[in-house]
């Protein structure tokens, strides 16, 4: 069994879902996003974030997809991005709605599914130029052709915000985009109208011409609240400020500093290989950047940038048995070193993250953001799934178990 690898707390994880689905019951579905390798936890995941009240769920592609149904067989999977018209039949046996952003796509969809029944969602493009369509002539023919065809059902209709809208009337913007290229079609016969994201979600009261919502990052922990620090007289006179500019443009308000009783529900820990004296004078790593200025002990960690933690050094710590202990020295393609005291041992769990050390704090030692640590920390590490602190699942190396 490897010595680095991720945690994922399967309990967190439905506790997250359960606090997201509670909080905003107005929407019939709550679409949980799993692209990317779940943001880096893993498809397996899938069910404890069921289990938590998510009735939909999110992926980029039909790899992605597909990978969800190995572990669920029932719940709804959308494909957010149009998949290739040779993997239709894949979509149709696994029961996989997929997108419509084009009337090209969806003619080269109907020709090659006439002994199908696929779900599809139409995108419309309200103002981020990505994909979906942008004129609602177009979209009232899609509607149209997908009524007449037999092989496809309209189950939904989707856009996606560029921006949260807090200075600008971008949302807004989006908003009207929405309704003028829905205008030509009755949107109350689509069952599943969404539009949204974690920010979104969380920082705008539900459109009333949706009944659904995608969240994606604050189902694995993480509140993405807007803030606004009401201490001090800057921080009054910038609200004020705020308010301002927000009604002289009247934008749509937002939602400021909302609680939400999610964690985190990823961990990371590895373990020491190695302990070493180092003499006064002697160097640590690479390019001998760190010299010893006194007698030392250093501890090494089979962990390095080649794991997703980034190459920055600077201020880095890590917890072994509760307490805080620095790196030294330059940081390797597959070790570290730590500065430790006598109490260290080998093969001491080490923890990366978790137990106080957020992703944030993670991501910060290398200048980074969450999201793109949470996916590189998932692309090379074995992921131990957790439920009441025991293993009950491992991916990514074979279980020595059994």
């Amino acid at each position: 069994m490897i010595k680095t690898h991720l945690e994922i707390d399967l309990d967190q994880a439905e506790k997250n879902a359960k606090v997201l689905k509670e909080k905003y019951s107005d929407y019939k579905y709550l679409i949980g996003v799993l692209k990317s390798n779940a943001y880096g936890h893993g498809e397996y995941i899938v069910n404890a974030l069921v289990k938590g009240g998510i009735n939909y769920i999110a992926v980029s592609y039909i790899e992605e997809a597909l990978k969800v149904r190995k572990y669920n067989k029932d719940i709804p999977i959308l494909c957010l991005q149009p998949i290739l018209v040779d993997d239709l039949k894949l979509a149709n046996d696994n029961d996989i709605t997929i997108t419509i952003n084009t009337l090209d796509y969806l003619r080269k969809v109907i020709s090659n599914s006439k002994s199908f029944k696929l779900k599809v969602h139409i995108k419309l493009d309200t103002g981020m130029n990505r994909l979906g369509f942008k004129d609602k002539n177009e979209v009232k023919e899609a509607v149209d052709i997908i009524k007449e065809s037999k092989g496809l059902i309209l189950e939904g209709i989707y856009s996606h915000f560029a921006t949260v809208g807090m200075f600008t009337k971008n949302f807004d913007n989006q908003v009207e985009e929405f309704k003028n290229l829905t205008s030509l079609i009755d949107l109350n016969k689509v069952p599943i109208v969404h539009f949204g994201s974690s920010v979104i979600t969380i920082s705008h009261k539900k459109l009333n011409f949706c009944n659904a919502t995608r969240v994606g990052i604050a189902l694995y922990g993480y509140n993405v609240s807007l803030t606004e620090n009401t201490g001090g007289l800057k921080n009054k006179l910038r609200i004020l400020r705020n308010r301002y500019y927000q009604k002289k443009y009247n934008i749509s308000p937002v939602l400021v500093n909302q609680k939400l009783d999610i964690k985190p529900c990823i961990s990371m820990y590895t373990r020491i290989i190695e302990i070493k004296d180092v003499k006064k004078g002697e160097y640590v790593g690479y390019g001998a950047t760190y010299k010893a200025l006194e007698d030392i002990k250093i501890a090494i960690l089979p962990i390095g940038y080649y794991d997703g933690i980034g190459s920055n050094n600077n201020h880095r710590f890590v917890l072994i048995n509760g307490k805080k202990y620095y790196a030294v020295g330059s940081m390797a393609m597959n070790m570290m070193a730590i500065k430790i005291d006598e109490t260290v041992k080998i093969d001491d769990k080490v923890c990366i993250l978790g137990e106080g050390i957020t992703p944030r704090n993670l991501a910060l030692f290398d200048n980074r953001g969450v999201v793109p640590l949470l996916l590189e920390l998932g692309k090379t590490n074995s992921h131990y799934y957790l439920k009441k602190g025991k293993i009950v699942h491992i991916e990514g190396e074979e279980d020595e178990n059994k």
